[in-house]
């Protein structure tokens, strides 16, 4: 056995964390999870980390490194959390730095979409893909490239954000003040306000909480015309946000994650069609658009996978 194949990967999410040991792309013990809002603050978060890789540790003392990938903007050059994404507490924190002298491992830490992206082009939709962007829709919309099969971060180590590019110079303003941001559609607190907006115009009254995109995809499977209807605008809103990005990057794979994605051919099936009908075949006709393979696994992959061969770069 290649005892240096081994790595821990961490995936940190605003409501848990999770871990496992990662070997050739393949989870073999997972680590004890994390309620995120349970601790306050970074030290007592980076703590409960520490603690979860000393037990994996235990029973796999040759991981060979650690990766960590978390929400918001990272500095993956220097090891830095500037800022994390609904998580307070985490301002500037020389995070691999704390976690390599305690741990005694080569280390990196990363944006999770750029980890998630990573990892489906490695071991997921986009093996064997060299041009790949990754989008992930949750309560907010990150992305990722990897472009001539390397990782792509940006001057700023901050590449990939498609949530905040405009599908509308003149629309509604967005976290970051861009009017028409791709979030301010197609998260999935958007899709809920505009759902139980048009039951309203349907002369129906369905409030949001029973409007996600989870009671969505059911209610359109059953028929339902306004749920089909959503499903067809967030597909098409969607398809124009990736119509940009396809005349800029002519990707050969675009992954599509996150619990938005869910919805399977309902989102699918209109976003191919915006793009067959907004592209040329030579954009088009080769092009996968694919939901992500890896599940929940791929952040973890993704940052296991980038710890090893950062470790080998530095031998």
């Amino acid at each position: 056995m290649d005892t240096k194949r081994k790595a821990i990967g961490i995936d940190f999410g605003g409501t848990t964390i999770k871990s496992a040991v990662v070997e050739d792309g393949r989870l073999i013990q997972h680590g004890d999870v994390i309620e995120t809002t349970e601790h306050h603050g970074a030290p007592a978060l980076i703590e409960e980390i520490l603690g979860v890789i000393a037990a994996l540790r235990i029973t796999h003392p040759e991981v060979a490194a650690l990766g960590v990938g978390l929400p918001g903007f990272i500095d993956s050059l220097n090891g830095i959390v500037h800022e994390l994404t609904n998580v307070p507490g985490w301002d500037e924190v020389p995070l691999r730095r704390i976690l390599q002298e305690r741990t005694g491992l080569p280390t990196i830490i990363e944006n999770d979409a750029k980890a998630m992206a990573y990892g489906e082009f490695k071991y997921g939709a986009a093996k064997g893909c060299r041009f790949v962007l990754c989008i992930t829709l949750g309560t907010g919309v990150g992305g990722a490239l990897v472009l001539d099969g390397r990782l792509y971060r940006g001057a700023q180590l901050a590449a990939g954000e498609l949530g905040h590019a405009s599908i509308d110079y003149r629309g509604t303003p967005g976290l970051y003040k861009n009017p028409g941001d791709l979030e301010m559609f197609v998260g999935n607190h958007r899709i809920a306000a505009r759902a139980s907006q048009l039951y309203k115009v349907a002369g129906r009254n369905v409030p949001v909480e029973e409007c996600t995109p989870y009671d969505l995809e059911k209610a359109a499977r059953n028929g339902d015309p306004v749920a089909k209807q959503m499903w067809e605008n967030v597909g098409l809103e969607l398809g124009c946000a990736l119509v940009n990005m396809i005349w800029l990057l002519n990707p050969d794979a675009i992954v599509i994650g996150g619990g938005v994605a869910k919805a399977g051919d309902l989102l699918f099936g209109p976003i191919q069609r915006t793009i067959r009908e907004r592209t040329l075949p030579l954009f088009n006709q080769n092009l996968r658009v694919v939901p992500a393979a890896l599940g929940n696994e791929a952040g973890i992959i993704g940052n296991a996978t980038l710890a090893l061969e950062a470790a080998e770069v530095r031998k």
